[in-house]
């Protein structure tokens, strides 16, 4: 593969008698200032990030106009961003790295569990308007899931081998104090050819999610909501009804009434199944306290609803990450 760009600048530096260790260093220094741009519009990496090491390369790399610096009023004074020609170049310089190393590269990632990789990948990062790929993600992203939901130190030990490998291999960076690691948009264009199907486990942690909201009151609480949350989630009503059937047979819950429940108080239908008035009373419970909607179960122990979603949600699809195969 010809590097057009990237041949242009090194015999700039070149010219400039800049050999050996000078100048892989200023290489790497535009590399790592390439990928930490992060997204658009921002200022780019932190100086304090690159400047500890790079100092001299960065201040070459601003007299080349291949990066210049966006001020900043917070914790950084500025930082730096590419221009076009350094952001060619910088893609370049990734370009290269995963040609020459995509043998270290696959046996690295093939050392992984599979389906481990490709969760972490996808709910670790999210991709910026510039391509990168960032794990500046919402609360509710891979290592929350895995640290307050999972519960599994295995998974997260892996992930973080995963991360501090691909750092090591110079397909990403650590930015804002290492709080935050970026991916290179070629390096992520990689590992979406690498991805693996995860099947319907990937959508355990939604499902969980969803349940423990609607047992919560949190944001919604009807049956439709319910129902349309879980659809969302791939997860049936079928599905739905024997998950808390079980838990009624434990105690936990009430059984799941299919059928909907009326708003109007004084609601009664003559034919309807002695049983099915029962539990429906049972699941609307004491009308002084208004919680009369339409909801077809009731929650009668919380923790172990909790603990029992875990259980027949998280725990198989956890099991399934785990896998060397």
């Amino acid at each position: 593969m010809a590097y057009e760009n990237l041949d242009a600048f090194i015999e700039e530096l070149d010219a400039e008698e800049l050999i050996g260790k000078g100048k892989e260093k200023v290489l790497d220094a535009l590399r790592i200032i390439y990928i930490g741009q992060e997204k658009e519009e921002t200022i780019g990496i932190p100086h304090g990030d690159v400047d500890t090491i790079f100092e001299n390369e960065n201040s070459r790399l601003l007299d080349m106009d291949m990066i210049y610096t966006v001020d900043h009023t917070g914790i950084w004074d500025f930082g730096y961003r590419c221009t076009e020609r350094g952001s060619l170049v910088g893609s370049e310089i990734v370009k290269k790295i995963i040609e020459d190393s995509e043998s270290d590269i696959r046996k690295f990632l093939d050392r992984m569990p599979p389906k481990m990789v490709s969760y972490w990948f996808q709910y670790s990062f999210e991709k910026t308007d510039s391509g990168h790929y960032s794990s500046r993600v919402p609360m509710h992203s891979f290592k929350y899931i895995v640290t307050k939901v999972f519960d599994s130190v295995d998974i997260l030990d892996i992930a973080e081998r995963v991360r501090k490998g691909i750092i090591s291999l110079d397909m990403a960076v650590k930015t804002f104090d290492g709080k935050i690691t970026v991916l290179a948009p070629e390096f992520g264009e990689f590992m979406e050819q690498y991805l693996v199907d995860l099947g319907s486990g990937a959508n355990a942690y939604g499902t969980y999610q969803t349940l423990i909201d609607f047992a919560d009151r949190r944001g919604f609480s009807t049956r439709g909501e319910l129902l349309e949350r879980l659809d969302r989630q791939g997860y049936t009503e079928d599905e739905l009804e024997d998950l808390i059937n079980e838990m009624a047979d434990l105690g936990i819950t009430s059984k799941y009434l299919a059928q909907p429940i009326s708003t109007d108080d004084d609601f009664e239908d003559e034919d309807e199944d002695e049983d099915i008035k029962e539990l429906r009373d049972e699941i609307i419970g004491e009308r002084a306290i208004s919680f009369a909607e339409d909801r077809p179960f009731r929650v009668y122990d919380r923790d172990g609803y909790d603990a029992y979603l875990k259980e027949m949600l998280l725990e198989p699809f956890k099991e399934e990450l785990l896998k060397a195969e």
